[in-house]
């Protein structure tokens, strides 16, 4: 019927822009729904990273606390020893006599060796020059004897900690 009224160019002009208004509105509607999909998918990988970030932030405050409470042991258990330590030290001092328990020949072969340094100055050429005086009395044996105890047990105190702090990471 439109067509009767209008001539012929008229209704083929008309009908292309009611095409073109269809095709319009159509292609709005689906610009807006893939825009919706697109939210929607930038809010789902926003709540994953949110989720991820609480998990990591979890456990990096579990490690944190369990770091925290065997520092707190390991420093506990080091005034401890440095308490025991001093107490032996002390007791050293009035149980030994200061005799000569070990000559300068006997320190030279010491020294150097694996974990062990005496500061002693260099030989002589001479034999006599090698037994120069320097001696390690029965008090000093005693005291290194309690300084690589010590420093034995403050690795082990350490090592002791750091395996407990990586067994409850799993």
């Amino acid at each position: 019927m439109i067509t009767k009224c209008l001539s012929g160019a008229k209704a083929r002009v008309i009908g292309a822009a009611l095409l073109a208004a269809v095709g319009w509105v159509s292609f709005q509607a689906g610009v807006a729904s893939g825009e919706r999909t697109a939210t929607e998918e930038r809010e789902r990988t926003l709540k994953a990273y949110q989720a991820a970030t609480q998990y990591a932030l979890g456990h990096l405050q579990a490690a944190q606390s369990r770091g925290d409470a065997l520092s707190r042991q390991l420093s506990a258990a080091t005034r401890a020893a440095d308490r025991l330590r001093k107490e032996r030290d002390d007791a050293i001092s009035r149980t030994t006599t200061g005799r000569v328990c070990l000559d300068e020949p006997a320190l030279r072969v010491l020294d150097g060796a694996p974990g062990l340094h005496s500061d002693l100055p260099h030989a002589a050429g001479d034999s006599a020059g090698a037994d120069a005086g320097y001696v390690a009395t029965d008090t000093h044996v005693a005291r290194w004897a309690l300084d690589a105890g010590g420093r034995y047990d403050e690795c082990r105190r350490r090592l002791d900690a750091l395996i407990d702090w990586h067994e409850g990471q799993q």
